[in-house]
């Protein structure tokens, strides 16, 4: 077995530098860290009840040159499908809201066209008229909803495909201003 102090010295024949005693301890947990990432990405890759050293290079393969491909978007898409998942009930309960404010301005309209006291009618008739009116905010909120689960599904295509984060921030910043906040931000390159 290799001393401590031994592996020390040889780690910095290889660098050409000696290493500050700070720098001994980080690089010890960087390694200590690498290792555990290591062998549980060797682990979700074996198919066995062993990790071989051919699942250890398929492990480092893919944790030191990432494509695009093995790069996990799982957190992203649950985010995304839990908020369209939220705003399809908030479609629902729209249109059930729709349909109680038309039938209750059918009933109030219905009341105001029979026969009886003439205050009774008007009332009737225009406070019928005015919840038939009102069934166009619920339409309204159906709306922002579609177009919130559009924007979110843009932004799943985006995030699955994008290189670079730096590159798609100005986009999504513009996105969230257009659609959720409906500012729209147009900037013109000349």
């Amino acid at each position: 077995m290799v001393e401590p102090q031994e592996r020390g010295e040889s780690e910095t024949a290889n660098l050409g530098k000696p290493l500050d005693p700070s720098a001994t301890r980080a690089l010890q947990g960087l390694v200590s860290d690498l290792r555990e990432a290591l062998l549980v990405e060797a682990n979700r890759l074996s198919d066995d009840n062993y990790i071989t050293d051919d699942d250890l290079v398929r492990a480092y393969k893919r944790l030191s040159f990432p494509n695009r491909d093995s790069l996990e978007f799982a957190d992203a898409q649950v985010v995304i499908s839990q908020a369209m998942r939220e705003n399809r009930l908030f479609e629902w309960v729209s249109y059930g809201m729709a349909v109680v404010l038309f039938l209750f301005g059918l009933v109030l309209l219905g009341v105001g066209a029979a026969p009886g006291d003439a205050a009774t009618r008007v009332g009737a008739l225009s406070g019928g008229s005015i919840v038939e009116i009102l069934i166009l905010i619920p339409f309204r909120f159906v709306i922002n909803s579609r177009r919130h689960n559009i924007a979110l599904r843009m932004l799943g295509l985006i995030l699955n495909r994008v290189d670079d984060p730096k590159k798609v921030a100005p986009l999504l910043k513009d996105t969230f201003l257009a659609v959720v906040l409906g500012k729209a931000q147009f900037n013109v390159v000349k």
